[in-house]
């Protein structure tokens, strides 16, 4: 079986996102996705509650949160308060750090602070002592019961892929499609469980994409990638199957990705990143990489049919108008669930 999640960015007044919500509620969209980006979006959080109220059954996560902005026993107390809200339908998304950080002059955090992050909010939600930055404490909530909130970690290099194999109960991956990629990521989880006794069958690996629907997959494909970038040039590019003739490329390539105007806002950006990438030489290799799932149903549905048969089975998508994440009418954003539901899901179930 196949699970799709779809993240709209609450750029929007709430009471419009509670509208989206219960509109993927009533769907096959099996969850949503919250971004965290204090400086651009609605706080995530109460975007959260909003979307627990709003909605009975689909899974709520944070995609993605990290561990600078918020102390541990912030973030357990908001998990343990929206697990009351929606019982077994919040989790945690986690990573070292994007937009929420360098659009305000902050620097992601190294993998070992995350991994200690997600074990003390992991221990507060249980109800457990709690060793942090030097500090030991516990919770005293009163009238709460322990709960087990899971945790997925997003990952864009090898070094973060196999902290989480080892200490998350999820994955949200993004380190490109190839084959190849692929067969590097399920090695690294292979060798980062063996060295811990870990089933790597017991994660629940997501890949993380973009989706969008147009009236052939050539007319997509001339003003999209498919995919980001961006997570190959953030802290390093070793270990991240990049050729050697393609990593200066594509840090030009990626020279704007801290601009919250360029990135966000700019018109038809996603027509410029293709054209930028047929400048400086490197779209064959970003499409070889991107997932390419862009076109008519009929024309994702059978690129998502040839993922599955690779062991990419459950996707989480980012909704983008033509390249811009932030953007789409209201009509455009209701029809984009409604293709997802009926002529993704449906027909591929």
């Amino acid at each position: 079986m196949m699970n799709l999640g779809l993240t709209f960015t609450q750029a929007s007044p709430l009471d419009r996102m509670a509208d989206l919500w219960k509109a993927m509620d009533n769907s096959r969209i099996h969850s949503v996705g919250v971004p965290d980006s204090p400086a651009l979006l609605r706080e995530m959080y109460v975007a959260m509650t909003v979307a627990a109220l709003a909605t009975s059954r689909i899974r709520i996560i944070n995609w993605v949160t990290n561990p600078v902005t918020r102390h541990p026993s912030v973030t357990a107390a908001a998990l343990m308060s929206l697990a009351e809200l929606a019982p077994g339908r919040i989790s945690l998304g986690i990573a070292t750090g994007d937009s929420a950080l360098w659009a305000t002059g902050q620097k992601a955090a190294k993998v070992d602070y995350l991994r200690d992050y997600i074990r003390a909010v992991r221990a507060m939600c249980r109800g457990e002592e709690v060793r942090w930055a030097g500090a030991v404490f516990r919770p005293n909530w009163a009238n709460w019961k322990p709960v087990d909130v899971p945790i997925y970690v997003a990952c864009s290099g090898p070094k973060v892929l196999t902290m989480a194999a080892q200490e998350a109960d999820g994955l949200i991956v993004t380190m490109g499609f190839s084959p190849p990629m692929i067969a590097m990521v399920q090695d690294t989880i292979k060798t980062a469980c063996a060295a811990v006794g870990r089933d790597p069958a017991t994660i629940d690996f997501w890949s993380n994409a973009h989706l969008h629907f147009a009236e052939s997959r050539e007319v997509a494909s001339h003003y999209m990638l498919g995919w980001t970038t961006n997570w190959l040039t953030e802290m390093t590019t070793a270990g991240k199957g990049i050729p050697d003739r393609v990593v200066p490329k594509l840090l030009e390539f990626n020279r704007d990705i801290h601009d919250m105007d360029a990135v966000y806002k700019t018109p038809d950006r996603g027509r410029m990143l293709v054209e930028r990438a047929k400048r400086l030489g490197i779209y064959d290799w970003v499409m070889e990489c991107s997932p390419q799932l862009f076109g008519t149903p009929a024309d994702i549905r059978e690129r998502l049919k040839m993922y599955s048969g690779l062991g990419l089975k459950n996707w989480f998508f980012l909704y983008s108008s033509r390249g811009t994440f932030v953007g789409g009418s209201e009509k455009e954003k209701y029809d984009f669930i409604d293709k997802l539901s009926n002529e993704l899901i449906q027909q591929l179930a």
